[in-house]
C-alpha cells in the first residue's frame, strides 16, 4: 500500500506539467445519440452560488438546465465533442460541452483516467464524499451519531483493509493502473480547493469540515457498495417468514401454506420476459425436483418458522441502537436527510434494443434510461474519455473510474437491476467457548472470523446539523462464518444468522468487464467485458455491426436440491451452495426474430424461477408488468424513426402500466346505473397515459403543484385500489398493503394486482388460485362492487358529477443531500430514468440477415442449456473476420 500511495502523490504533481494544448478531434460515431441528465450536469454549489441562489433562484451554470427539457422529452446532443478551449489537467485536455458535460483526451489510460478522477471532484466532490463514507462506514463521522447504525451494518457486511488490499492485488495490470490513475486526479483536486477555498462545495462550511485525502480503499470500497445497493438482491428470507405467518394466522396452517404461493410464487409461465421464447439460451436455475417440491417447500417453511423472530434483526441489518446523544438534541434536519440520501441508494431502470430489421434506417437503437431516483446533485454524471485506448462518453458514479453506461465509437449499452438472488441466509448452530464464538460445519466446531471495528462519530447540533470532529465512538464485534457476515445472533447464543453474498470478495471484477466495454468495438469484444463481470445487472447491446444483445449475467450459486430458497437455510453444511452457473448458461440472446430485446428488471427468460419475488414490484413476474408497456409499444411499431424512438421512450414513462390488462376488465362491463356508465364512458375515452406537457387545468407550469390528472386516470386508479380490495379481502390487510407496494413505480402492476388478474382473468396466468378468492361471484360482478366502491369515495370527494373528478398528479422530489444546501424542488411525477440515452445508428459495417426462427427451449431435467455463449462468441468473432477480410 506504501508504494501505491507513493504513486499516488507521484501522480498528483502532474497538475503542473501540463503539455501544450493540442486539436484533438473526437472520433467519428455512425450513430446519432440524444442525453439527458436532470437537473444538470454541475452538482458543485459554493458558498457564493448559494447566496445567489437563494436571491435569484439561480445555483450556477450547468446546474439544473437540463430539467424542463428532460420533463419536456427533449434530448441533448450527446456525441463526442472536443469543442472550445480545453483545460489542461495534467497531461490530458478536458474540454466541456454546452451542458457542462467534460470530454478528457490523452495518451495513455493513465493520463486519461487521471483527468477523470479529477473532473468527478469538480462535478460531485461532496456526493463522492458522501459515498465514500457511506461505503467504509464512516458515515457517522459526517452525519452524526445517527450513522452509527448504518456504519456497523457496513462494516460487518463489507471487509478489512487487508481484505481490500488481498482484492486490489487480485485484479489486472490494466485495473489497477486505472485505479491508481483515478485516485491520483481525484485527490489532486481535493489538495485544489483545499488551497482555492472559493471553489469548495457549500456542505463542507455547512457541516464544518473539509475534504480528507482521498485513497485507494475509498474508491475500492465505493465499488463494492455499488454492487451491494444496486445490483445485489436477496436476504430476505424473515419477512417471506412474517408473511406466511401472518397467513397462517389468519387462515389457518394448511390455507396459509397454500395462500403463500399466491403471493410469493415462483414460476409463471404466461410472465412477461426479456429472452423472447425460441430466441435464447439459459440454464434451468430451479434445483429442486418438480416430484419433491411440496416436500421441499413444507420443510422449509417449518424450519423457518421455528427460529427465533429476533434472528430478523440484529447489528447487521442496521438494527443498532442508535448512541445516545449527550446533549440530548434529537436527530433531525441535515443528518436526516443526508441518511434519506444513504438509504434512496437502490435501481431500477429500463432498456430496449432494436434491430436494423425494424428501424427506419437499417441499423440498430438502444435506449436506457437507469433509475437511481431524481436528486441533487444526480448520483449519476456524464464523462467523456479518451485516451490509451479508451473511448466511451457516458455515466458513472463518482469514486469510480468507469463509463458504466453509454456508448463507445461503434456499440452502444445499457444496464438495469437485474433482481435475481444472489444474496441467502444461513442459520449457524453456535457457541461460545473461552470466549470464542464457534460455529458447526460439516460436523464440526469452527472458530468464527472475528474483529473489533470502532465506530467514530460526530455531535449532533441544533436542527441535527452535526458539529466537531468524530470524537465518541462505539466498538462492535464483526464476524464471519464460512457463509459470510454474522448479521443476527440468537437470544440465548445458540444460534446465529449469517448473510451469503455471491459476490464475496469478487465485487471488483466487475471493473474489469465494464473497462472492457469501454473499449469494445463490436459484440465479440463487448460480450468478453460482459463474461467478467460478478454483478447481477441486466446489459444490453447494439453496434454498428448490426447486432443486439442480452445478457442476464453475474454470479448466480448452484443451490441445494434440498431446500426452498425462499427461506433461511440451515448452515451445519448440508444446504450449502455447490458452485456457479457457468456464465454461458444464464439468460442471454442474440438477435431474436421478433426483432427487439426489452428489460424493465423484469423475469429474464420464461423457465427461469423467481427465487425472489419482489414486493416493492421491481420483479414481481408476471404479465402486468412494466416491461409489457415497452413490448406492446414496439409491437404497434413495424418500423421505428430515431424520432419514434424517442417518443417511445418518452412515452413509456408516462403511460399507466395496469392499463393493458385491467382497463378493458373495467370497460367491458355493462354498467346498471346513470353514474357507473358515465364512470366506465370516461375510462373508456382515455388512453392510458399520465401526466405530459400542456396537462393541467390551471397551468402548465411544471411548478404547479396543483396540476391534476383527468377523470379517466383518476377513476381507474380509485379503481386499483378498490379491485384490490375487493378481490382479496380474505387476506390480513397489511400482507396485501406490502403486496401492493409500488416503490418508486407509481403506475406499475405489483404483485397483488397479479394474483388480482390471475383471479379475474385466468388466461393472464399459468397459476391458480389457492381458494375461491371471488366468492362464487363473477367477474362483472366483482368489478361492478370495486367501481361502486371507487364511486362513493370520489363522489364524497368531488361530488356526484364524474367529470370534476381531478386528483393531483403525482409528484417528484428533486432535493439536495443536505435539503439546506443547492435547489429543491418538486416536478411532475414520471416514471423515466434519472438519465437517458437514445443511440440510433445510422448504418451497419455489415448486413445481418434475420435469424431463423428456432423451436422453444425444452429443457431436460439436468438443465443443459442450447447453445453456449462461448460459442456464440466464436461465430460472432469468425463474422467479425469475414467482415473485415471483405471490407479490408
Amino acid at each position: 500500500m506504501r508504494t501505491l500511495l507513493a504513486g499516488l502523490a507521484a501522480g498528483a504533481l502532474l497538475l503542473s506539467t501540463a503539455p501544450a494544448y493540442a486539436a484533438d478531434a473526437p472520433p467519428r460515431q455512425p450513430f446519432t445519440v440524444g442525453t439527458a441528465l436532470p437537473p444538470g450536469e454541475n452538482g458543485r454549489v459554493t458558498a457564493t452560488d448559494e447566496a445567489r441562489g437563494r436571491l435569484t433562484g439561480d445555483y450556477g451554470p450547468h446546474t439544473e438546465d437540463q430539467r424542463v427539457m428532460y420533463w419536456d422529452g427533449r434530448y441533448k446532443d450527446g456525441r463526442f465533442q472536443a469543442n472550445g478551449a480545453a483545460d489542461a489537467v495534467g497531461k490530458a485536455r478536458v474540454y466541456r460541452d454546452s451542458f457542462g458535460v467534460p470530454a478528457i483526451y490523452a495518451e495513455t489510460s493513465y493520463d486519461t483516467w487521471y483527468a477523470a478522477g479529477y473532473t468527478a471532484g469538480q462535478d460531485r466532490l461532496f456526493l463522492a464524499d458522501g459515498v465514500r463514507h457511506v461505503a467504509k462506514g464512516t458515515y457517522a463521522e459526517l452525519v452524526g451519531p445517527s450513522g452509527v447504525p448504518a456504519d456497523i451494518q457496513t462494516r460487518t457486511l463489507t471487509y478489512s483493509d487487508a481484505d481490500y488490499d488481498a482484492m486490489f492485488k487480485a485484479l489486472p495490470a490494466e485495473s489497477q493502473n486505472v485505479l491508481v490513475a483515478y485516485v491520483a486526479g481525484l485527490n489532486a483536486y481535493i489538495q485544489h480547493v483545499k488551497t482555492t477555498p472559493t471553489e469548495l462545495p457549500a456542505e463542507y462550511a455547512l457541516l464544518s469540515l473539509v475534504p480528507e485525502d482521498w485513497t485507494l480503499k475509498d474508491t475500492l470500497a465505493s465499488g463494492v457498495l455499488l454492487t451491494r445497493f444496486v445490483a445485489a438482491t436477496g436476504g430476505e428470507e424473515f419477512r417471506e417468514i412474517t408473511v406466511l405467518r401472518g397467513l397462517q394466522d389468519k387462515l389457518g396452517k394448511e390455507a396459509g401454506l397454500k395462500a403463500f404461493h399466491d403471493l410469493r410464487w415462483q414460476q409463471d409461465d404466461e410472465a412477461s420476459v426479456s429472452v423472447p421464447d425460441a430466441s435464447g439460451t439459459f440454464h434451468f436455475n430451479d434445483p429442486v425436483p418438480a416430484a419433491d417440491k411440496d416436500a421441499v417447500f413444507r420443510k422449509s417453511a417449518a424450519y423457518g418458522l421455528s427460529l427465533p423472530k429476533e434472528l430478523a434483526t440484529g447489528p447487521g441489518t442496521g438494527a443498532a441502537p442508535v448512541p445516545a446523544l449527550p446533549d440530548g438534541l434529537p436527530v433531525g434536519g441535515v443528518a436526516a436527510a443526508l441518511n434519506a440520501f444513504r438509504d434512496g441508494m437502490h435501481g431500477g431502470s429500463y432498456m430496449f434494443a432494436v434491430s436494423g430489421r425494424r428501424t427506419t434506417t437499417g441499423a440498430p437503437m438502444l435506449v436506457n434510461g437507469p433509475q437511481l431516483a431524481y436528486s441533487f446533485p444526480t448520483e449519476l454524471y456524464e464523462q467523456e474519455v479518451h485516451g490509451g485506448g479508451y473511448d466511451a462518453r457516458g455515466v458513472t458514479v463518482p469514486g469510480l473510474p468507469t463509463i458504466a453506461i453509454g456508448y463507445g465509437t461503434k456499440t452502444a449499452w445499457g444496464l438495469t437491476s437485474g433482481y435475481s438472488k444472489n444474496i441467502d441466509s444461513f442459520i449457524e448452530t453456535t457457541r461460545r467457548t473461552g470466549g470464542t464464538l464457534q460455529y458447526l460445519h460439516n460436523g464440526t466446531w469452527k472458530d468464527a472470523d472475528c474483529r473489533t471495528e470502532v465506530v467514530k462519530y460526530r455531535q449532533a447540533g441544533p436542527q441535527g446539523i452535526p458539529l466537531g470532529p468524530p470524537v465518541f465512538s462505539q466498538d462492535a464485534e464483526v464476524c464471519r462464518t464460512v457463509h459470510g457476515p454474522i448479521v443476527a445472533t440468537s437470544k440465548d447464543g445458540t444460534k446465529a444468522r449469517s448473510v451469503y453474498f455471491a459476490m464475496y470478495r469478487r465485487e471488483l471484477e466487475t471493473l474489469n468487464g465494464v473497462l472492457q466495454w469501454d473499449r469494445a468495438k463490436n459484440l465479440a469484444e463487448f460480450a468478453k467485458g460482459v463474461a467478467q463481470v460478478t454483478w447481477n445487472e441486466n446489459v444490453m447491446y447494439a453496434g454498428a455491426d448490426g447486432h443486439i444483445a442480452y445478457w442476464h449475467p453475474g454470479l448466480y450459486p448452484r443451490r441445494s436440491p434440498g431446500w426452498d430458497t425462499r427461506f433461511p437455510a440451515p448452515g451445519t453444511g448440508e444446504y450449502d451452495h455447490r458452485g456457479f452457473l457457468p456464465f454461458e448458461q444464464m439468460p442471454h440472446a442474440v438477435d431474436p426474430a421478433v426483432g427487439y430485446l426489452t428489460n424493465w428488471n423484469n423475469k429474464p427468460a420464461r423457465q427461469w424461477v423467481d427465487d425472489y419475488l419482489d414486493p416493492a414490484s421491481s420483479r414481481s413476474a408476471g404479465k402486468a408488468v412494466r416491461v409489457q408497456t415497452l413490448q406492446l409499444a414496439l409491437a404497434r411499431q413495424p418500423k421505428l424513426s430515431p424520432a419514434a424512438v424517442r417518443e417511445t421512450e418518452y412515452t413509456i414513462g408516462t403511460t399507466d402500466h395496469r392499463y393493458p390488462d385491467f382497463q378493458p376488465l373495467l370497460t367491458a362491463v355493462t354498467g346498471r346505473t346513470p353514474v357507473q356508465k358515465r364512470a366506465i364512458a370516461l375510462v373508456r375515452a382515455w388512453n392510458g397515459r399520465t401526466y405530459g406537457p400542456g396537462a393541467g387545468t390551471s397551468s402548465t407550469s411544471y411548478d404547479d403543484v396543483t396540476v391534476t390528472d383527468g377523470p379517466g386516470p383518476t377513476i381507474f386508479r380509485h379503481f386499483m385500489d378498490d379491485l384490490r380490495d375487493e378481490v382479496l379481502q380474505d387476506l390480513p390487510a397489511d400482507i396485501v398493503v406490502a403486496a401492493d407496494n409500488r416503490g418508486s413505480h407509481v403506475f406499475d402492476g405489483t404483485p397483488a394486482d397479479q394474483l388480482v388478474l390471475r383471479n379475474l382473468v385466468p388466461g393472464k396466468s399459468s397459476l391458480r388460485p389457492s381458494r375461491d378468492y371471488l366468492h362464487g361471484r363473477t367477474t362483472e360482478a366483482v368489478v361492478l362492487a370495486a367501481l361502486d366502491r371507487s364511486i362513493a369515495a370520489l363522489t364524497k370527494t368531488y361530488g356526484a358529477d364524474p367529470a370534476t373528478w381531478r386528483d393531483l398528479h403525482p409528484r417528484s422530489s428533486i432535493t439536495s443531500l443536505t435539503k439546506v444546501i443547492g435547489p429543491s424542488r418538486t416536478m411532475p411525477y414520471q416514471d423515466r430514468g434519472a438519465w437517458v440515452q437514445v443511440v440510433a445508428f445510422d448504418q451497419v459495417t455489415r448486413p445481418v440477415a434475420a435469424p431463423a426462427p428456432r423451436p422453444a427451449p425444452q429443457l431436460p431435467a439436468t438443465g443443459l442449456g442450447l447453445l453456449p455463449l462461448a460459442g456464440l462468441l466464436v461465430l460472432v468473432a469468425a463474422l467479425g473476420a469475414r467482415r473485415r477480410t471483405h471490407t479490408g
